[in-house]
């Protein structure tokens, strides 16, 4: 049955109004990666980008673009890289020419590609990751968004974690597929085929999203999401992008578009594609678009009728692979004619007749050459071609010396097969998969059973991959372990491995194994693709521990003391601490002071040094603060309290008279009765000494003169009391006639009394006074003539 379909796809088109400005707008695309397949974490990046072909525009837009790569769970960034445009610009096809011409439908696809190389053991986070490219901006036109020329794009992908429970996961993203151009016709039921593929076999589901706009407003900035998204206008959403009875939707299984749309305009829309592996969601693409609803005229739709040549009654076909079918549709003069191959418009296919060889579904689009009106669809035409190019599989690999390949030819069903290698035809070797042992370049053909067609595979290129060359290290760089010390053993050469020592397996599959005991090591490396390779034999020798001693450093009184010798076993080790250099001991350098010294000596020079320790006593000169004299009162108990330095520990004195403790720091004198002289001879711990000696003068009572002549001649201006020191809490005081204090001293009469109260001279004549020396003893009384 004939169906038909109206209007053209435009991508960011001013609502359809001839004859736009030359600037470019971006007008939709999407980001897509592709496993290469060759080496784990190795991908080809391609970016797609639908822009109108404005000739500045176009001539300013950049070569390169630049991509960032996230973590899912934190929006950490992984990497960053750029892609490069692949070359010349492809342009969109578009069913009816004449229409897209006046409607300045001219519109290109410029693809950024970029080869990366991820390592699986850094993309291990369960919650995946995600890639993004932003660029900018929107035709101002666009009906359904706010502020659209200052609304920019966000290209967005998601894929899971390359590395999972110690395996590489092998993923691509979903592909969309290829797009025609055209647009909506108002008031008309419209289809579009807008889904993809998976090349995993992932379950694929659409829905329909809102677009991603720009982070920030840099052209191809690289920024961490989330990102925003674009303003819809009142009324419209990610599902209700354009106006209809229905609306905007897609198919959630074959991401078929479809709307009938009641309302004119430019309007952008999303689709985002999730791929889902065991019912486990793995990965998305989103691809950004636009449709435009204009007004049809109500013009006779063409109705074309069409037929294989030479067959009009078949609507299938069968070829050889190689041949070829014509396709030939009814002929006007007035018609415009534009072919597709399942669904796609064929770029150049504009003639009434279509010569195929490819396999697929065929069918014309046929239009008025000068109006621009609905277009008419042919019915399908099935080719189908036999001897296909069958593909060939490869399962295993060729080692240096080992390994073998499954080859399996996928294609056809009911044929029959010769495998060859280097040209050369394989006897026996006719069905569809061989196992093979030895490099070089083999296919199969096949050989159709009920149409006798022949067709060759493509070629499997096999070979030996190079020699695994597996090595060991030591991380000291030295094949020995050191005392009570262990050894780390690098291994390098493939991805995995086997450690054995003396011929016994030890250790993990880790490139490293650490070992405290001497043997023969040999490692096992397995690369990416399960070589091995086997490492020289490595021994790993035992030092024996050394025993180091110091000899003791003797203890030394001040720091001018002589510089000391060190000696230390075995030989050619290392001294160090305060005060050395080399092998002498400086006790100025050191300064006073116990200090540690240390000599280390070690059984390899990669090993840590043993240690021996001795400690250097810098000990201080002790010193004494004592008076050289003082006077007392005889019968008097005192403590002498010197004050030390130098942590003297032993103390002498001598004479021991009237001492409670000769061996003490303060001894008591009790209850002194004549004159006596001391020493005190001390010492530190390490036999530093220092002497001091005090004269002791002991007075039986304090001598009071009975008259001073404060006359200022310089004799007797002042009342002395002879032997007042040895009384150091005495109190004299002095009063007048009428028994009033005139003077009173503090303990000791340290001031003594000059004939003057309060700064004026008093008058000569008798005064009474008191002199209390110690509690025990009586007050002294007397008179004191005062004369001028």
């Amino acid at each position: 049955m004939r169906t038909f379909t109206y209007g053209f796809l435009c991508w960011l088109l001013m609502l359809g109004m001839p004859l736009l400005s030359l600037a470019t707008h971006q007008v939709g695309g999407q980001i897509e990666m592709q496993a290469i397949g060759d080496i784990p974490g190795h991908f080809k990046i391609i970016v797609t980008n639908y822009l109108e072909d404005g000739t500045q525009g176009i001539a300013r837009q950049a070569a390169i673009g630049n991509v960032g790569i996230f973590r899912l769970r934190d929006n950490a960034q992984m990497t960053a890289f750029t892609v490069t445009q692949t070359g010349a610009k492809s342009p969109v096809v578009y069913t009816n020419a004449f229409c897209a011409s006046q409607r300045n439908l001219n519109f290109v696809i410029w693809v950024y590609e970029a080869t990366i190389q991820l390592n699986p053991g850094t993309y291990t986070d369960p919650q995946g990751y995600y890639m993004s490219y932003q660029t900018r901006n929107r035709n101002a036109g666009i009906n359904n968004i706010v502020n659209p020329d200052q609304t920019g794009f966000t290209f967005y992908l998601e894929f899971p974690a390359l590395q999972q429970n110690g395996q590489y996961v092998q993923n691509s993203s979903p592909q969309f597929n290829k797009i025609n151009g055209e647009y909506v016709c108002l008031g008309d039921a419209f289809t579009f085929a807008f889904g993809g593929n998976d090349p995993d076999g992932d379950e694929l589901r659409y829905s329909m999203v809102t677009p991603l706009n720009q982070k920030g407003t840099a052209q191809n900035a690289v920024s961490a999401g989330p990102y925003p998204d674009i303003n819809w206008r009142p009324g419209f959403s990610a599902t209700n992008a354009i106006p209809g009875s229905p609306t905007l939707q897609v198919n959630p299984q074959s991401g078929q578009l479809s709307v009938t749309a009641t309302e004119l305009g430019l309007y952008v829309f999303a689709v985002k594609v999730e791929e889902y592996r065991n019912g486990v969601k793995i990965g998305e693409v989103r691809r950004d678009f636009q449709f435009l609803v204009i007004d049809c005229p109500p013009q006779t739709t063409p109705d074309p009728a069409v037929q294989f040549r030479n067959f009009p009654s078949m609507r299938s076909r069968t070829i050889c692979l190689g041949d070829s079918a014509v396709i030939q549709a009814a002929f006007n003069a007035n018609w415009n004619y534009q072919w597709r191959k399942d669904g796609i418009n064929i770029t150049g296919a504009t003639n009434s007749s279509l010569a195929v060889r490819e396999a697929g579904t065929y069918m014309v689009v046929v239009s008025q050459k000068t109006t621009c009106s609905k277009t008419g669809n042919s019915d399908d035409m099935v080719v189908k071609v036999v001897g296909t190019q069958a593909k060939v599989f490869e399962r295993g690999h060729l080692c240096a010396t080992t390994g073998t390949i499954h080859l399996t030819a996928a294609g056809d069903s009911n044929v029959t097969y010769q495998w060859y290698r280097n040209g050369q035809a394989l006897a026996g070797q006719t069905t569809d998969s061989i196992v093979v042992d030895q490099p070089g370049n083999y296919w199969a053909v096949t050989t159709d059973l009920t149409y006798g067609c022949k067709a060759q595979s493509d070629v499997a290129l096999l070979q030996r991959s190079a020699a695994v060359q597996a090595v060991i290290q030591s991380a000291s760089g030295q094949n020995r372990i050191c005392p009570q010390e262990s050894l780390q053993l690098n291994g390098s050469g493939g991805i995995s491995y086997s450690w054995q020592k003396d011929g016994t397996t030890v250790g993990s599959s880790e490139a490293q194994y650490t070992t405290s005991q001497p043997g023969t090591f040999v490692l096992i490396a397995t690369d990416t693709y399960g070589c091995t390779g086997t490492s020289k034999p490595v021994t790993i020798i035992q030092l024996d521990p050394i025993d180091v001693r110091l000899d003791t450093i003797p203890e030394v009184c001040g720091s001018n003391s002589p510089v000391y010798t060190l000696v230390g076993s075995p030989a050619d080790g290392e001294y160090a601490g305060p005060g050395v250099t080399g092998n002498k001991f400086d006790p100025k350098a050191a300064g006073i002071g116990e200090h540690q010294v240390t000599y280390t000596v070690k059984a390899a020079p990669e090993c840590k040094g043993t240690v021996a320790t001795r400690l250097a006593v810098v000990a201080p000169i002790p010193t004494i603060q004592l008076a050289d004299s003082m006077v007392t009162y005889k019968g008097n108990t005192f403590t002498m309290n010197p004050l030390y330095t130098g942590n003297p520990n032993q103390f002498q004195w001598a004479s021991s008279t009237y001492l409670d403790n000769p061996n003490t720091a303060n001894p008591t004198v009790m209850s002194i009765e004549e004159d006596i002289t001391y020493t005190i001879d001390v010492k530190n711990k390490t036999g530093c000494e220092a002497k001091d000696t005090i004269h002791i003068t002991v007075y039986a009572r304090v001598w009071i003169p009975d008259a001073f002549s404060p006359d200022g001649d310089g004799k007797n201006d002042t009342w002395e009391l002879f032997g007042i020191e040895a009384f150091p809490d005495a109190i004299v005081t002095i009063f007048n006639r009428w028994g009033e204090i005139i003077y009173s001293s503090d303990k000791g009469y340290t001031k003594p009394f000059d004939g003057t109260l309060n700064g004026y001279s008093l008058p000569a004549g008798l005064y009474a006074y008191t002199v209390r020396t110690v509690p025990e003893k009586p007050i002294i009384r007397g008179s004191l003539m005062l004369l001028r």
